[in-house]
């Protein structure tokens, strides 16, 4: 399928060399900063070879069916399709998951809620045995916390049967013992399952921000963007849903901007919440069952 092209007096047009500086022109021109990485990053993708490899043998010849493959790929890319959706896979907390256009893609600012997950775990005046997972997406949050935490008994949840297809994917893949729901938030589990740590990275993006990349078009939309002013609805939501779900006392561990982690915690005070600890992307509230109504507070 690859070929080296040393010994031949006439020169290929198609050997790994010429991929890497057409991709590179290709997508620096679509204004992709990574173009030289991603380029790489298809080559291994396709030829399932390492990079190390590909880089010592650049004169290798691509055989002319993946030559158009990678094309297509090229092509798919310099158009903003974020690579983990050409390649399927991408990298959590060291762990590869699956993941295709059903859900969003595992990105490092979650990994924040696993930080912030073991070291509430981790002290000893604390006494946590499950968790559940809300809008578990990939399962990236619910598997790694299983794997990280073995102790804990954890379980998932996501409003998009698709979205479960891949979690339970990766649960089994990754050897992760978890129970999975289709819900709206809580609104599907039993009043009397408690859990000890509620964890979720709900859809928080206002289509207002200036900064989108356009790579976020090709992802979900009912994962990513909230509509509502704040675009803090359904966090604000699940906030009060949590009540009657969580031990007391219990936590909750909330992805959201840097920008929103102010408005979310004033409203969680109002309901009740202690702020515990707050990070750029994470707020983690504890609860410990003296419910506020937010319409009396002034």
């Amino acid at each position: 399928m690859i070929k080296n092209n040393s010994t031949n007096s006439k020169p290929s047009h198609r050997t790994i060399a010429d991929f890497l500086n057409m991709a590179r022109t290709a997508l620096l021109a679509a204004n992709i900063k990574s173009a030289q990485l991603d380029g790489e990053l298809l080559l291994r993708y396709q030829l399932n070879l390492p990079r190390t490899w590909l880089l010592a043998h650049d004169d290798a010849e691509i055989a002319p069916e993946q030559w158009k493959q990678l094309c297509q790929l090229l092509y798919l890319r310099s158009q903003h399709c974020p690579l983990a959706y050409l390649t399927g896979h991408k990298e959590f907390y060291g762990r590869d998951f699956i993941v295709n256009s059903h859900v969003l893609i595992p990105r490092p600012e979650s990994e924040q809620i696993i930080e912030s997950l073991k070291s509430l775990v981790s002290d000893n005046s604390h006494q946590v045995g499950n968790l559940i997972d809300i809008g578990t997406g990939s399962g990236c949050l619910a598997i790694t916390a299983k794997l990280e935490l073995p102790g804990l008994t954890v379980a998932a949840s996501d409003i998009d049967q698709q979205a479960l297809k891949v979690a339970k994917q990766n649960a089994k893949q990754l050897g992760a013992d978890i129970s999975f729901y289709q819900s709206d938030l809580l609104s599907n589990i039993p009043h009397s399952h408690k859990f000890d740590i509620i964890i979720a990275n709900l859809p928080y993006v206002s289509h207002n921000w200036p900064e989108l990349s356009p790579e976020l078009n090709y992802e979900p939309s009912l994962a990513l963007y909230n509509y509502s002013p704040d675009s803090l609805g359904l966090i604000k939501k699940l906030i009060v849903q949590a009540q009657d779900h969580l031990a007391k006392p219990g936590y909750l561990i909330l992805e959201m901007d840097r920008r929103q982690i102010y408005p979310a915690s004033n409203f969680a005070v109002q309901h009740g919440y202690t702020v515990t600890e707050t990070k750029p992307f994470t707020l983690t509230l504890s609860y410990s069952g003296q419910w506020v109504d937010a319409s009396t507070s002034h």
